[in-house]
């Protein structure tokens, strides 16, 4: 977290790579002729003060043959801003393999009730699509998925997966106790070098209990913090729960916390990033500087009014996900399984980039929601699956090395 210039100027160089690879797609020959790509790809990731550095060289080739292919896509949340982020990744995938000479047949589905998804995935059933992708409401559409998988359908899940593996072919994801343990990790190192005086007293705000996601992070950030707390170097104050979707619970519980500790706080870390507003929010109101007095911690960075707290210096860190990713892994996923090059193990899951944002790279993140990490490095990953290990998780994007 000391070196933020550096990271600033390897993820520009990063940056200019991928779009120079965005490009080659674009032109790429029609994806009925042998398809074979070479790529480095190269990781140097820091976690609990270890640095390990990987590379892998790959070459992939295979003769395609397909000609034409039949993609579903089911979206659970279309009025949702992250959720449009996993749509913009589907159908860019889908125009870059139009682009390379395969008839795609696209067609979306918008449902935000139960009953409106069983009702798509059982017309899907008669429509026979080569390729569902689909964010699931509920596991009470697992049965009709495994049947769609059962006739033939590749069945890929984004964002949500579900207790029966056998009812998909491979999910992509955020892996939330990875993302949270990283981010807790960097920011208790950084609390090292800054030297400042223990114990560190920290009051987590961890949403509701009985959402997967938020008790996820909270097991993340635990699991980071478990080992200083041993040592007397960490003490919790308090964990609170509250309604991580509304931004009006946050500010009443947020109002009645911060009074209470006042500055005998070392940070407010948070599940979501709107928990971590209202923090701010309640901080400011109370005379505590963020970033100064107490620093806050939170989730995701999709929204231009969190960033800019980001980028001011209030939110000391933010761990951001990438759901456009998701979305395009997939489809590109779908395709390369239809075509006989990705073979992958029952229960696959390729856990999606993180991307760790703090005031001086915060100016990038939104523009970072689009970032296009191509499929060759989806690809990679992939093979590294077996069936005694069926899971993997994609390197952070502060990890890459620029060399």
């Amino acid at each position: 977290m000391t070196d933020w210039k550096t990271t600033t100027i390897v993820f520009i160089i990063l940056t200019i790579i991928f779009i120079g690879t965005t490009a080659y797609f674009a032109a790429a020959p029609p994806a009925v002729k042998t398809l074979t790509s070479t790529t480095t790809y190269v990781s140097t990731v820091t976690v609990g003060g270890g640095t390990v550095t990987t590379t892998i060289t790959k070459t992939v080739g295979a003769t395609t043959g397909v000609k034409t292919l039949k993609v579903f896509y089911f979206n659970p949340a279309p009025a949702n801003v992250w959720y449009n982020l996993v749509t913009a990744g589907v159908k860019t995938a889908v125009k870059q393999i139009q682009a390379m000479g395969v008839k795609v047949t696209f067609q979306e589905y918008d449902a935000t009730k139960l009953d409106q998804q069983m009702s798509q995935l059982q017309q899907a059933q008669a429509l026979k699509p080569d390729v569902i992708v689909i964010g699931t409401i509920s596991d009470a559409v697992q049965s009709l998925l495994k049947q769609l998988k059962q006739q033939g359908t590749t069945v890929i899940l984004v964002d949500r997966d579900l207790p029966d593996k056998t009812a998909r072919d491979l999910y992509f994801g955020t892996n939330n106790v990875y993302a949270a343990k990283y981010e807790a990790e960097m920011f208790l190192k950084w609390l090292q070098e800054q030297n400042v005086p223990k114990p560190w007293k920290i009051v987590i705000f961890k949403g509701l209990p009985a959402v997967p996601t938020m008790y996820l992070r909270y097991q993340g950030f635990m699991e980071a913090l478990k080992p200083y707390i041993d040592k007397g170097w960490v003490k919790i104050l308090a964990e609170v729960e509250v309604n991580q979707d509304l931004l009006t619970k946050c500010n009443e519980k947020a109002a009645q916390i911060i009074p209470k500790y006042g500055k005998d706080v070392t940070a407010y870390m948070a599940t979501n990033l709107l928990q971590a507003m209202a923090i701010v929010k309640a901080l400011q109101e109370n005379n505590i500087v963020p970033g100064k007095d107490v620093y806050v911690l939170g989730f995701d960075a999709q929204f231009p009014s969190w960033v800019n707290m980001i980028k001011s210096g209030k939110v000391l860190l933010s761990i951001q996900q990438h759901p456009f990713t998701m979305g395009y892994w997939a489809v590109w996923a779908g395709y390369y399984i239809r075509a006989g090059i990705l073979h992958v193990p029952p229960k696959a899951v390729i856990n999606t980039p993180t991307y760790t944002v703090f005031p001086t790279n915060a100016t990038y993140s939104l523009a970072l929601d689009h970032f296009e990490f191509p499929p060759q490095e989806m690809l990679m990953l992939a093979q590294q699956l077996t069936p005694s290990n069926p899971q993997i998780q994609a390197p952070p994007y502060d990890s890459f090395s620029g060399g």
